[in-house]
């Protein structure tokens, strides 16, 4: 039965922004944390890019709650059994402290004061913490929704979806920075690492869509109804075209050939590109696909 259609293509946005945040910070902290100087123009790109894409979502969600000039009453109590209040919370403390650690990787002729011996300690701090804020703030992207009452919200490891998607999403556009800067171009066995890990991680999105399914299956009807919407419904052309072939199967064949080396040197950097491009594609319209297709039906009574 086709749902009223409550949140919308800012929501959509939100959820993206957020979750690709969440992923370039914790690139960022693990180029630092176990790569030291030879990921530093990893680290240094995941940190420049964190705290920008989530602003820019947080802002497409107060608008779209109405009142957005009123968002500072969501910290004027925390909220023990309400998942939005400790969300919120979240987000607040990691948009925060991923400026913060932004500007202790900017170059240091942009920097107020000039950079201290103590700021690469800051950095390796903050990098041990920030990975927790991250999976909090990827993860809430799925909670929030798998605790809106939906049946297609409530299959089983929508949360750990979101979260693998984060992460892919985050590693690609760290990727895509890195490639195409000319001041911070990634070496080539950074991007050789990265490249693995974005593998490894879409290979884990395809296996959670298919454990979703299958969960569906043995879950109520209204489940079975509402992963339906996905499978061979209304939104089936979306999810197997946008999501499933362009924005998993074939960004994953690049780069397999990628890591095997089986590409031409002059294709390399392009071949690059276009998966992370097509990872960044994919991420979105699993956001898209899931936030509408789960208002398309209703529970069965």
């Amino acid at each position: 039965m086709h749902g009223e259609f409550v949140w919308g293509i800012l929501i959509v946005i939100y959820l993206f922004t957020a979750g690709l945040s969440a992923g370039a910070m914790v690139t960022s902290n693990g180029a630092l944390l176990l790569g030291g100087e030879r990921f530093d123009r990893i680290a240094r790109w995941g940190a420049l890019i964190a705290p920008f894409p989530i602003a820019i979502g947080t802002g497409m969600l107060l608008v779209d709650l109405g009142s957005p000039l009123n968002f500072y009453r969501l910290f004027m109590i925390l909220q023990v059994k309400s998942p939005m209040s400790y969300g919120s919370w979240a987000i607040l403390l990691f948009t925060v402290l991923s400026l913060v650690y932004f500007y202790l990787w900017l170059p240091e002729k942009l920097q107020i004061w000039r950079r201290p011996a103590q700021y690469v300690q800051w950095q390796r701090f903050l990098a041990k913490v920030m990975p927790v804020l991250a999976v909090i703030v990827a993860a809430y992207t799925g909670v929030l929704l798998n605790a809106a009452g939906r049946p297609l919200w409530q299959t089983p490891l929508l949360p750990e979806l979101f979260l693998v998607s984060a992460f892919s999403t985050g590693v690609a556009s760290v990727i895509l920075a890195a490639s195409l800067s000319h001041t911070w171009r990634a070496r080539h066995h950074e991007i050789r690492v990265l490249t693995i890990a974005d593998a490894v991680l879409v290979i884990l999105e395809l296996i959670l869509f298919a454990t979703m399914a299958l969960s569906a299956q043995l879950g109520t009807l209204s489940q079975r109804l509402a992963f339906a919407q996905l499978l061979d419904g209304h939104y089936a052309w979306m999810f197997w075209f946008f999501i499933v072939i362009l924005g998993l199967v074939v960004p994953l064949l690049m780069e397999i050939s990628e890591i095997r080396g089986k590409i031409p040197v002059k294709w390399a950097g392009s071949l690059t590109i276009g998966s992370s491009f097509l990872v960044l594609f994919g991420g979105f319209f699993v956001r898209y696909a899931i936030t509408y297709a789960g208002q398309w039906s209703g529970w069965v009574h």
